[in-house]
């Protein structure tokens, strides 16, 4: 996935994005300058980044006796986030596709990448199950795609997916699986089952509940979203840290031409200490259900 070209004359006239959300440590202080910048979508929707960012400013503040600032997060899918970094909007992004992260690196729009946390995909759809799918919880995801194109097909389109089509991981990944299993619903003569619905991560999964139809979304989104949408539909294929094929691991790129990469980088190595971000992301939970896991350890 390339972003978007770096131009070396954008630091004088940088995007301004608007910060979705604004993060001020636990001092509160509303007045404590924006320092950091961070790019990402279904994470900030969860809460998880505002807990990252409270913690993070707190350590700050604590352990340097820098005075109290805030952290920006800019809402944006994996794609948009690598753009966010080549025009310096964001400080660093959180992303979710490795072989994009390398090739970000090799454009020379990131300059270091560290293992955030893992999150796990999963295919959901209505309780009513129309397209007859296994529920064993054990079939593997290209097999329940292939059972889902088959029903889909024969209901006349009356059985659908529905797919945000918006360049996230999310959406890169179910692309993955059904090429998997030969099929690209998006492409000419066009399958109209193949519901497209581009929203956030929260947005779509609700459109999916109350439209009764099938979607490949994340952990973190699943418990995420308020509690009448996980009771409209079933979890048909969860992914496990064991799993590759259901993993969702999110990384965190430090863009080389950010505004405070000092400060950038501080974030990149309070994430990974066991102490710091790992502890947050350990125990950051709704409704009691711990959404992500800690990031592997890495040579």
């Amino acid at each position: 996935m390339a972003s978007i070209s770096w131009d070396p004359s954008s630091q004088d006239r940088e995007p301004y994005v608007k910060p979705e959300e604004i993060y001020y440590g636990s001092t509160g202080s509303t007045s404590a300058p924006l320092k950091l910048r961070i790019a990402t979508g279904g994470a900030g929707q969860s809460g998880l980044v505002r807990a990252l960012a409270d913690a993070f400013i707190d350590d700050q503040v604590k352990r340097t006796g820098c005075e109290p600032f805030s952290v920006g997060w800019l809402k944006s899918d994996t794609s948009a986030s690598f753009n966010y970094l080549a025009q310096a909007a964001a400080d660093l992004s959180i992303t979710y596709h490795g072989v994009a992260e390398e090739i970000a690196i090799a454009q020379g729009i990131s300059d270091r990448r560290v293992y955030a946390w893992r999150d796990h995909f999963m295919l959901v759809g209505p309780k009513s199950n129309p397209a007859n799918l296994s529920t064993d919880g054990t079939t593997p995801i290209e097999t329940l795609f292939t059972q889902l194109f088959r029903a889909a097909v024969a209901s006349n389109n009356s059985i659908r997916f529905l797919t945000r089509f918006d360049k996230s991981a999310t959406n890169i990944k179910e692309s993955h699986v059904w090429t998997a299993i030969g099929q690209t619903p998006w492409s000419y003569p066009y399958s109209f089952w193949y519901h497209v619905v581009p929203m956030f991560p929260f947005q779509a999964l609700e459109a999916a509940a109350k439209l009764g139809e099938y979607s490949l979304v994340d952990w973190g989104t699943w418990n995420g979203v308020q509690e009448f949408v996980r009771k409209e539909m079933i979890v048909y294929l969860l992914g496990k840290d064991d799993n590759p094929a259901m993993l969702n691991p999110a990384r965190v790129l430090v863009g080389t031409h950010g505004r405070n990469k000092e400060l950038a980088n501080a974030f990149a190595d309070w994430m990974i200490r066991d102490d710091g971000g790992q502890k947050v992301v350990e125990g950051f939970a709704i409704n009691g259900v711990v959404l992500y896991s800690k990031a592997p350890k890495e040579d």
